[in-house]
Protein backbone atom coordinates (compact mmCIF):
# COMPACT_ATOMS: atom_id res chain seq x y z
CA UNK A 1 0.00 0.00 0.00
CA UNK A 2 2.71 1.95 0.97
CA UNK A 3 4.52 1.92 -2.68
CA UNK A 4 0.94 2.62 -4.23
CA UNK A 5 0.70 5.63 -2.56
CA UNK A 6 3.65 7.04 -2.96
CA UNK A 7 3.02 6.80 -6.78
CA UNK A 8 0.23 8.50 -6.41
CA UNK A 9 2.11 10.86 -4.23
CA UNK A 10 4.09 11.47 -7.75
CA UNK A 11 1.26 12.09 -9.70
CA UNK A 12 -0.31 14.30 -7.73
CA UNK A 13 2.61 16.95 -7.77
CA UNK A 14 2.78 16.17 -11.13
CA UNK A 15 -0.36 17.45 -11.68
CA UNK A 16 0.71 20.45 -10.03
CA UNK A 17 4.09 21.19 -11.26
CA UNK A 18 3.13 24.59 -13.26
CA UNK A 19 3.56 28.52 -12.09
CA UNK A 20 0.50 29.70 -13.18
CA UNK A 21 -1.78 33.02 -12.15
CA UNK A 22 -4.46 31.72 -9.84
CA UNK A 23 -6.97 33.11 -11.95
CA UNK A 24 -5.49 30.97 -14.92
CA UNK A 25 -7.89 27.80 -15.31
CA UNK A 26 -5.72 24.69 -16.28
CA UNK A 27 -8.25 22.14 -16.13
CA UNK A 28 -10.39 22.69 -19.13
CA UNK A 29 -8.23 21.74 -22.10
CA UNK A 30 -8.67 17.67 -21.77
CA UNK A 31 -10.63 17.67 -18.31
CA UNK A 32 -12.75 15.26 -19.73
CA UNK A 33 -9.72 12.85 -19.64
CA UNK A 34 -8.70 13.98 -16.50
CA UNK A 35 -10.96 11.78 -13.52
CA UNK A 36 -11.65 12.89 -10.02
CA UNK A 37 -9.76 10.13 -8.60
CA UNK A 38 -6.11 11.31 -9.74
CA UNK A 39 -7.10 15.05 -9.37
CA UNK A 40 -8.07 14.42 -5.91
CA UNK A 41 -4.37 13.58 -4.67
CA UNK A 42 -3.22 16.54 -6.19
CA UNK A 43 -5.39 18.69 -3.56
CA UNK A 44 -3.74 16.52 -0.68
CA UNK A 45 -0.49 16.76 -2.00
CA UNK A 46 -0.98 20.79 -2.67
CA UNK A 47 -2.15 21.08 0.98
CA UNK A 48 0.45 19.51 2.99
CA UNK A 49 3.07 21.08 0.79
CA UNK A 50 1.13 24.36 1.94
CA UNK A 51 0.89 23.68 5.89
CA UNK A 52 3.33 21.08 6.61
CA UNK A 53 6.13 22.92 4.85
CA UNK A 54 6.06 26.81 3.53
CA UNK A 55 3.48 27.64 6.40
CA UNK A 56 4.76 25.50 8.97
CA UNK A 57 8.56 27.02 8.16
CA UNK A 58 7.55 30.80 9.25
CA UNK A 59 4.62 29.84 11.51
CA UNK A 60 7.31 28.04 13.74
CA UNK A 61 8.97 31.26 14.00
CA UNK A 62 5.73 32.89 15.06
CA UNK A 63 5.00 30.35 17.61
CA UNK A 64 8.79 31.02 18.91
CA UNK A 65 9.52 27.26 18.11
CA UNK A 66 12.36 28.08 15.99
CA UNK A 67 14.83 30.57 15.74
CA UNK A 68 17.75 31.36 13.02
CA UNK A 69 20.77 29.06 13.73
CA UNK A 70 23.91 31.39 14.69
CA UNK A 71 26.01 29.99 11.61
CA UNK A 72 23.89 30.46 9.07
CA UNK A 73 21.33 32.97 7.80
CA UNK A 74 18.60 31.94 5.55
CA UNK A 75 15.63 33.15 7.63
CA UNK A 76 17.31 35.98 9.54
CA UNK A 77 14.46 38.88 8.00
CA UNK A 78 11.84 35.82 9.39
CA UNK A 79 13.34 35.57 12.62
CA UNK A 80 13.07 39.64 13.26
CA UNK A 81 10.05 40.30 11.87
CA UNK A 82 11.55 42.27 9.09
CA UNK A 83 10.01 40.51 5.92
CA UNK A 84 7.97 42.38 3.52
CA UNK A 85 5.50 41.78 0.57
CA UNK A 86 8.44 42.04 -1.77
CA UNK A 87 10.08 38.85 0.29
CA UNK A 88 6.76 36.90 -1.26
CA UNK A 89 6.93 34.91 1.83
CA UNK A 90 3.86 33.80 1.16
CA UNK A 91 4.02 33.62 -2.82
CA UNK A 92 4.64 29.73 -2.74
CA UNK A 93 1.20 29.23 -0.54
CA UNK A 94 -1.16 31.48 -2.44
CA UNK A 95 0.39 29.18 -5.50
CA UNK A 96 -0.01 25.86 -4.16
CA UNK A 97 -3.47 27.11 -2.27
CA UNK A 98 -5.61 29.35 -4.96
CA UNK A 99 -3.70 27.61 -8.69
CA UNK A 100 -3.17 23.95 -7.76
CA UNK A 101 -5.76 23.09 -4.29
CA UNK A 102 -8.58 25.59 -5.23
CA UNK A 103 -8.52 24.60 -8.89
CA UNK A 104 -8.43 21.09 -9.04
CA UNK A 105 -11.17 21.35 -5.52
CA UNK A 106 -13.60 23.20 -8.71
CA UNK A 107 -12.28 20.18 -11.21
CA UNK A 108 -13.72 17.56 -8.63
CA UNK A 109 -17.01 18.97 -8.05
CA UNK A 110 -17.59 19.93 -11.22
CA UNK A 111 -17.16 15.65 -12.02
CA UNK A 112 -18.51 13.68 -8.63
CA UNK A 113 -22.34 13.63 -7.47
CA UNK A 114 -21.07 10.85 -4.60
CA UNK A 115 -21.86 12.54 -1.42
CA UNK A 116 -18.93 11.71 0.22
CA UNK A 117 -16.54 12.38 -2.65
CA UNK A 118 -18.50 16.38 -2.12
CA UNK A 119 -17.89 16.06 1.83
CA UNK A 120 -13.97 15.45 1.48
CA UNK A 121 -13.56 17.68 -1.51
CA UNK A 122 -15.33 20.58 0.27
CA UNK A 123 -13.26 19.78 3.61
CA UNK A 124 -10.25 20.06 1.75
CA UNK A 125 -11.50 23.43 0.49
CA UNK A 126 -12.51 24.70 3.99
CA UNK A 127 -9.13 24.05 5.14
CA UNK A 128 -7.38 25.77 2.34
CA UNK A 129 -9.70 28.92 2.65
CA UNK A 130 -9.16 28.82 6.57
CA UNK A 131 -5.18 28.51 5.65
CA UNK A 132 -5.52 31.81 3.48
CA UNK A 133 -7.60 33.89 6.07
CA UNK A 134 -5.55 33.04 8.86
CA UNK A 135 -2.69 34.33 7.26
CA UNK A 136 -3.93 37.61 5.44
CA UNK A 137 -7.07 37.75 7.04
CA UNK A 138 -8.61 38.71 3.60
CA UNK A 139 -8.75 36.26 0.73
CA UNK A 140 -10.69 36.53 -2.93
CA UNK A 141 -13.50 33.93 -2.27
CA UNK A 142 -16.61 35.25 -3.99
CA UNK A 143 -15.17 36.04 -7.35
CA UNK A 144 -12.27 33.71 -7.13
CA UNK A 145 -11.67 30.83 -9.16
CA UNK A 146 -13.85 32.21 -12.16
CA UNK A 147 -11.00 31.81 -14.25
CA UNK A 148 -11.27 34.60 -17.49
CA UNK A 149 -14.70 35.80 -16.68
CA UNK A 150 -13.00 37.20 -13.37
CA UNK A 151 -9.53 37.63 -13.85
CA UNK A 152 -8.84 40.14 -11.00
CA UNK A 153 -11.11 38.92 -8.34
CA UNK A 154 -12.02 41.22 -5.21
CA UNK A 155 -10.43 40.02 -1.66
CA UNK A 156 -13.30 39.28 0.61
CA UNK A 157 -13.12 39.98 4.44
CA UNK A 158 -12.07 37.07 7.21
CA UNK A 159 -15.16 37.28 8.45
CA UNK A 160 -17.39 36.58 5.08
CA UNK A 161 -15.07 34.00 3.80
CA UNK A 162 -15.53 32.00 7.24
CA UNK A 163 -19.23 32.10 6.92
CA UNK A 164 -19.25 31.31 3.68
CA UNK A 165 -17.09 27.48 4.07
CA UNK A 166 -18.69 27.01 6.91
CA UNK A 167 -21.65 27.31 5.30
CA UNK A 168 -20.20 25.08 2.46
CA UNK A 169 -19.23 22.31 4.51
CA UNK A 170 -22.32 22.29 7.04
CA UNK A 171 -24.29 21.50 3.52
CA UNK A 172 -22.23 19.15 2.45
CA UNK A 173 -21.84 17.51 5.79
CA UNK A 174 -25.93 17.14 5.82
CA UNK A 175 -26.43 16.02 2.50
CA UNK A 176 -23.93 13.50 3.29
CA UNK A 177 -25.55 12.20 6.82
CA UNK A 178 -28.48 12.17 4.50
CA UNK A 179 -27.72 9.76 2.38
CA UNK A 180 -24.10 8.54 3.02
CA UNK A 181 -22.13 6.98 0.26
CA UNK A 182 -18.78 5.26 0.37
CA UNK A 183 -16.11 7.43 -1.07
CA UNK A 184 -14.33 6.61 -4.71
CA UNK A 185 -11.99 8.82 -4.93
CA UNK A 186 -7.87 7.81 -4.07
CA UNK A 187 -7.39 9.49 -0.20
CA UNK A 188 -3.70 9.74 1.00
CA UNK A 189 -5.36 11.21 4.31
CA UNK A 190 -8.07 8.44 5.12
CA UNK A 191 -8.01 5.71 2.50
CA UNK A 192 -11.77 6.27 1.60
CA UNK A 193 -12.97 6.55 4.79
CA UNK A 194 -16.29 8.39 4.89
CA UNK A 195 -16.75 8.53 8.51
CA UNK A 196 -12.83 9.83 9.02
CA UNK A 197 -14.17 12.38 6.52
CA UNK A 198 -17.26 13.29 8.54
CA UNK A 199 -15.61 13.37 11.55
CA UNK A 200 -12.58 15.50 10.26
CA UNK A 201 -14.99 18.09 8.55
CA UNK A 202 -16.73 18.52 11.94
CA UNK A 203 -13.29 19.27 13.83
CA UNK A 204 -12.32 21.92 11.18
CA UNK A 205 -16.06 23.27 11.94
CA UNK A 206 -15.26 23.10 15.65
CA UNK A 207 -11.75 24.53 15.26
CA UNK A 208 -13.54 27.80 13.70
CA UNK A 209 -16.53 28.17 15.39
CA UNK A 210 -13.75 28.74 18.51
CA UNK A 211 -12.64 31.12 16.50
CA UNK A 212 -15.91 32.87 15.54
CA UNK A 213 -17.17 32.85 19.05
CA UNK A 214 -13.79 35.05 20.51
CA UNK A 215 -14.02 37.25 17.44
CA UNK A 216 -17.78 38.32 19.29
CA UNK A 217 -19.97 35.91 17.46
CA UNK A 218 -21.47 34.86 20.38
CA UNK A 219 -24.15 32.67 18.59
CA UNK A 220 -21.04 29.81 17.66
CA UNK A 221 -21.36 29.36 21.23
CA UNK A 222 -24.62 26.87 20.79
CA UNK A 223 -22.76 25.23 17.42
CA UNK A 224 -19.81 24.95 19.71
CA UNK A 225 -22.31 22.97 22.29
CA UNK A 226 -23.87 21.11 19.63
CA UNK A 227 -21.15 19.73 17.95
CA UNK A 228 -19.45 18.67 21.08
CA UNK A 229 -22.49 17.16 22.21
CA UNK A 230 -22.31 15.28 18.82
CA UNK A 231 -19.52 13.52 19.03
CA UNK A 232 -18.60 12.64 15.48
CA UNK A 233 -14.98 13.41 15.86
CA UNK A 234 -12.04 11.91 13.39
CA UNK A 235 -9.98 8.93 15.08
CA UNK A 236 -6.23 9.15 15.27
CA UNK A 237 -4.14 12.09 13.62
CA UNK A 238 -5.16 13.39 10.04
CA UNK A 239 -1.98 13.31 8.75
CA UNK A 240 -0.52 12.07 5.36
CA UNK A 241 1.89 9.00 5.87
CA UNK A 242 3.32 8.21 2.08
CA UNK A 243 7.00 8.83 2.36
CA UNK A 244 10.02 7.36 2.23
CA UNK A 245 14.04 7.35 2.06
CA UNK A 246 13.23 8.22 -1.95
CA UNK A 247 14.35 11.97 -3.08
CA UNK A 248 11.28 12.84 -4.73
CA UNK A 249 9.35 11.29 -1.60
CA UNK A 250 10.57 12.39 1.48
CA UNK A 251 8.88 13.88 4.57
CA UNK A 252 8.19 17.55 3.31
CA UNK A 253 9.71 19.84 6.13
CA UNK A 254 12.79 17.15 5.90
CA UNK A 255 13.19 17.56 2.01
CA UNK A 256 12.77 21.59 2.26
CA UNK A 257 15.46 21.86 4.83
CA UNK A 258 17.40 19.20 5.90
CA UNK A 259 17.47 16.85 2.88
CA UNK A 260 19.23 20.17 1.27
CA UNK A 261 22.49 20.08 3.75
CA UNK A 262 21.35 23.63 5.25
CA UNK A 263 21.15 23.35 9.31
CA UNK A 264 18.95 27.13 9.31
CA UNK A 265 16.84 26.02 12.46
CA UNK A 266 17.58 26.07 16.26
CA UNK A 267 15.58 26.33 19.12
CA UNK A 268 13.51 29.53 20.69
CA UNK A 269 14.22 30.02 23.90
CA UNK A 270 10.61 30.41 25.34
CA UNK A 271 9.55 26.43 24.48
CA UNK A 272 13.13 25.47 25.57
CA UNK A 273 12.33 27.03 28.53
CA UNK A 274 9.32 25.63 29.55
CA UNK A 275 9.72 22.12 28.38
CA UNK A 276 12.63 22.14 30.98
CA UNK A 277 10.59 23.79 33.40
CA UNK A 278 7.73 21.05 33.16
CA UNK A 279 10.48 17.89 32.85
CA UNK A 280 8.73 17.48 29.14
CA UNK A 281 10.20 14.11 27.59
CA UNK A 282 9.00 15.60 24.23
CA UNK A 283 11.49 18.43 24.23
CA UNK A 284 13.88 14.88 22.81
CA UNK A 285 11.34 14.70 19.28
CA UNK A 286 11.79 18.29 18.61
CA UNK A 287 15.06 19.33 19.48
CA UNK A 288 18.99 18.08 20.47
CA UNK A 289 21.34 19.19 23.04
CA UNK A 290 24.34 21.68 21.77
CA UNK A 291 27.18 19.92 21.13
CA UNK A 292 29.13 22.28 23.87
CA UNK A 293 27.73 21.21 26.96
CA UNK A 294 24.88 18.42 26.21
CA UNK A 295 22.07 20.91 27.21
CA UNK A 296 19.10 21.94 26.19
CA UNK A 297 19.72 25.73 25.08
CA UNK A 298 17.20 28.26 23.26
CA UNK A 299 17.85 31.14 21.48
CA UNK A 300 16.38 34.41 22.48
CA UNK A 301 14.01 35.48 19.57
CA UNK A 302 15.11 37.67 16.98
CA UNK A 303 18.13 37.56 18.86
CA UNK A 304 21.20 36.36 16.76
CA UNK A 305 23.42 39.25 15.88
CA UNK A 306 22.54 41.34 19.24
CA UNK A 307 23.64 38.29 21.29
CA UNK A 308 27.30 38.84 20.01
CA UNK A 309 27.59 41.99 22.39
CA UNK A 310 25.27 41.09 25.01
CA UNK A 311 27.68 39.99 28.30
CA UNK A 312 30.62 41.84 27.33
CA UNK A 313 30.77 40.53 24.20
CA UNK A 314 30.73 36.53 24.75
CA UNK A 315 28.38 35.12 22.62
CA UNK A 316 26.61 31.87 24.78
CA UNK A 317 23.82 31.97 22.07
CA UNK A 318 26.31 30.09 19.60
CA UNK A 319 25.79 27.01 21.50
CA UNK A 320 21.93 26.56 21.27
CA UNK A 321 20.27 23.23 20.51
CA UNK A 322 19.27 22.64 17.14
CA UNK A 323 16.08 21.43 15.21
CA UNK A 324 15.75 17.90 15.89
CA UNK A 325 15.22 17.30 11.58
CA UNK A 326 15.60 13.81 11.63
CA UNK A 327 13.99 13.72 14.38
CA UNK A 328 14.75 11.21 17.77
CA UNK A 329 15.14 7.93 15.96
CA UNK A 330 16.63 9.77 12.69
CA UNK A 331 13.57 8.67 10.30
CA UNK A 332 12.72 12.08 9.59
CA UNK A 333 12.52 10.98 5.85
CA UNK A 334 9.15 9.15 6.85
CA UNK A 335 7.64 11.44 9.14
CA UNK A 336 4.10 12.05 8.25
CA UNK A 337 2.63 15.39 7.23
CA UNK A 338 0.03 16.62 9.90
CA UNK A 339 -2.88 18.04 8.88
CA UNK A 340 -5.08 17.95 12.09
CA UNK A 341 -3.56 16.28 15.49
CA UNK A 342 -5.96 14.03 18.23
CA UNK A 343 -3.85 16.29 20.21
CA UNK A 344 -5.51 19.55 19.03
CA UNK A 345 -8.75 18.25 18.99
CA UNK A 346 -9.06 16.78 22.50
CA UNK A 347 -7.31 20.08 23.63
CA UNK A 348 -10.61 22.43 21.82
CA UNK A 349 -12.82 19.53 23.43
CA UNK A 350 -10.88 19.97 26.96
CA UNK A 351 -11.41 23.89 26.15
CA UNK A 352 -14.93 23.70 25.22
CA UNK A 353 -16.00 21.47 28.38
CA UNK A 354 -14.60 23.98 31.02
CA UNK A 355 -15.73 27.54 29.02
CA UNK A 356 -19.46 25.81 27.74
CA UNK A 357 -20.51 23.09 30.17
CA UNK A 358 -18.73 23.80 33.46
CA UNK A 359 -17.79 20.05 33.63
CA UNK A 360 -14.83 19.79 34.86
CA UNK A 361 -14.14 15.80 35.25
CA UNK A 362 -14.84 15.62 31.61
CA UNK A 363 -12.62 18.52 30.60
CA UNK A 364 -9.49 16.82 32.80
CA UNK A 365 -10.42 13.57 30.38
CA UNK A 366 -9.91 15.40 27.21
CA UNK A 367 -7.33 17.61 28.32
CA UNK A 368 -5.19 14.08 29.86
CA UNK A 369 -6.41 12.46 26.20
CA UNK A 370 -5.20 15.18 24.39
CA UNK A 371 -1.31 15.04 26.03
CA UNK A 372 -0.92 11.08 25.77
CA UNK A 373 -1.87 11.45 22.10
CA UNK A 374 0.70 13.97 21.73
CA UNK A 375 3.13 11.65 23.40
CA UNK A 376 2.05 8.66 21.04
CA UNK A 377 2.19 10.44 18.22
CA UNK A 378 5.92 11.56 19.10
CA UNK A 379 6.69 7.95 20.21
CA UNK A 380 7.64 9.42 23.30
CA UNK A 381 7.52 6.93 26.86
CA UNK A 382 7.32 8.66 29.88
CA UNK A 383 3.36 10.26 29.44
CA UNK A 384 2.26 8.26 33.35
CA UNK A 385 5.00 10.50 34.98
CA UNK A 386 4.78 13.61 33.24
CA UNK A 387 1.05 14.08 33.66
CA UNK A 388 1.27 13.46 37.60
CA UNK A 389 4.19 16.45 37.45
CA UNK A 390 2.63 19.63 39.79
CA UNK A 391 3.40 21.68 36.57
CA UNK A 392 1.03 20.09 34.15
CA UNK A 393 -1.57 18.05 36.52
CA UNK A 394 -4.86 18.90 36.12
CA UNK A 395 -5.93 18.86 40.03
CA UNK A 396 -4.65 21.68 41.55
CA UNK A 397 -3.92 24.00 38.69
CA UNK A 398 -4.95 28.09 39.45
CA UNK A 399 -5.60 28.40 35.90
CA UNK A 400 -6.80 25.77 33.83
CA UNK A 401 -7.88 27.35 30.34
CA UNK A 402 -4.19 28.43 30.80
CA UNK A 403 -2.58 24.80 31.14
CA UNK A 404 -4.58 23.14 28.25
CA UNK A 405 -3.60 26.16 26.04
CA UNK A 406 0.14 26.06 27.29
CA UNK A 407 -0.39 22.20 26.73
CA UNK A 408 -1.71 22.66 23.58
CA UNK A 409 1.24 25.16 22.47
CA UNK A 410 4.10 22.40 23.16
CA UNK A 411 1.87 19.66 21.51
CA UNK A 412 2.00 21.53 18.55
CA UNK A 413 5.27 22.13 17.95
CA UNK A 414 7.08 20.71 14.86
CA UNK A 415 3.36 19.07 14.55
CA UNK A 416 1.15 21.75 13.15
CA UNK A 417 3.41 25.05 13.55
CA UNK A 418 0.34 27.18 11.37
CA UNK A 419 -2.24 26.21 13.28
CA UNK A 420 0.04 27.19 16.75
CA UNK A 421 0.33 30.34 15.40
CA UNK A 422 -2.92 30.77 14.90
CA UNK A 423 -4.44 29.88 18.53
CA UNK A 424 -2.26 32.02 19.99
CA UNK A 425 -3.76 34.89 18.44
CA UNK A 426 -6.75 33.51 19.27
CA UNK A 427 -5.72 32.85 23.19
CA UNK A 428 -3.06 35.36 23.96
CA UNK A 429 -1.46 31.94 25.23
CA UNK A 430 1.54 32.10 25.95
CA UNK A 431 1.53 35.61 27.61
CA UNK A 432 4.26 38.09 25.74
CA UNK A 433 6.73 38.80 28.61
CA UNK A 434 7.42 42.05 30.26
CA UNK A 435 11.12 41.79 30.03
CA UNK A 436 13.59 42.83 27.29
CA UNK A 437 15.62 39.87 25.38
CA UNK A 438 18.72 41.23 26.52
CA UNK A 439 17.58 41.26 29.98
CA UNK A 440 16.65 37.61 29.61
CA UNK A 441 19.92 36.75 28.38
CA UNK A 442 21.95 38.27 30.93
CA UNK A 443 19.42 37.11 34.00
CA UNK A 444 16.95 34.05 33.35
CA UNK A 445 15.79 34.50 36.79
CA UNK A 446 13.51 37.51 36.02
CA UNK A 447 11.84 35.30 33.49
CA UNK A 448 8.83 33.39 33.36
CA UNK A 449 9.34 30.03 31.58
CA UNK A 450 6.78 29.64 28.60
CA UNK A 451 6.68 33.50 27.71
CA UNK A 452 6.41 34.61 24.68
CA UNK A 453 9.50 37.10 24.00
CA UNK A 454 9.64 40.32 21.54
CA UNK A 455 12.30 39.80 19.65
CA UNK A 456 15.38 41.90 20.50
CA UNK A 457 15.84 43.31 16.72
CA UNK A 458 12.44 43.76 15.58
CA UNK A 459 10.98 44.48 12.31
CA UNK A 460 7.41 45.28 12.85
CA UNK A 461 6.77 49.24 13.22
CA UNK A 462 4.80 48.68 15.96
CA UNK A 463 6.91 46.17 17.88
CA UNK A 464 4.85 43.36 19.68
CA UNK A 465 4.38 39.73 17.94
CA UNK A 466 3.67 38.84 14.56
CA UNK A 467 0.00 39.18 14.19
CA UNK A 468 -0.42 38.27 10.10
CA UNK A 469 0.95 37.44 6.83
CA UNK A 470 1.66 40.18 4.37
CA UNK A 471 -0.04 39.95 1.06
CA UNK A 472 1.47 38.12 -1.55
CA UNK A 473 3.50 39.98 -4.41
CA UNK A 474 2.60 38.00 -6.96
CA UNK A 475 -1.69 39.17 -5.78
CA UNK A 476 0.08 42.50 -5.82
CA UNK A 477 1.71 42.49 -9.29
CA UNK A 478 -1.81 40.62 -10.84
CA UNK A 479 -4.30 42.37 -9.14
CA UNK A 480 -5.49 45.64 -8.66
CA UNK A 481 -8.33 44.44 -6.18
CA UNK A 482 -5.61 43.39 -3.50
CA UNK A 483 -6.06 45.24 -0.56
CA UNK A 484 -3.82 48.08 0.45
CA UNK A 485 -0.59 46.58 2.33
CA UNK A 486 -1.09 45.92 5.60
CA UNK A 487 1.77 46.14 8.82
CA UNK A 488 2.88 42.63 11.10
CA UNK A 489 1.55 44.12 13.74
CA UNK A 490 -2.20 44.43 12.24
CA UNK A 491 -4.32 41.47 13.27
CA UNK A 492 -6.23 38.94 11.43
CA UNK A 493 -10.22 39.38 11.28
CA UNK A 494 -10.88 37.23 14.08
CA UNK A 495 -8.25 38.20 16.61
CA UNK A 496 -9.43 40.85 18.52
CA UNK A 497 -7.64 41.07 21.60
Amino acid sequence: MKKYLLTLSAVAIALTSCDLDINDNPNNPGSSEITADLVFPSIQNAIMATSCDIMFNYAGFFAQYFEQMPEANQFNQIADYSITESDQTIDRAYLQLYARALEDVEVVLEKVTNKADILAATALRTFAFQLMVDNTSDAPYTEALKGSAIPQPKWDDGETVYKGVIAELTKALEEYQAAPDAMTMTDMMFNKNAAQWEGYANALLLRMYFRMYDAGKTEYKDKIVALVNEDKFFKGDVMIDIFGDQTDNRSPFYASYYALGTANHCASYPIISYMLATDDPRIAYCYKKNTAAGEYVGQIPGGKALSKTWNGGEWLNKNVSGVNYALFDGSGVERPAYLYTQANLQFLLAEAYLRFFNDDAAAQAAYEAAIEADFDAKGIAGYDTFIAGAKVAWDGAADKLNLIYMQKWVALCYMDNMESWSEIRRTDVPALSDQKGSDIFADATIYNAGDLIEPAENGIEAGGLMKRMFYPKRARDLNKNTPAPKKGSDPVWWDIH
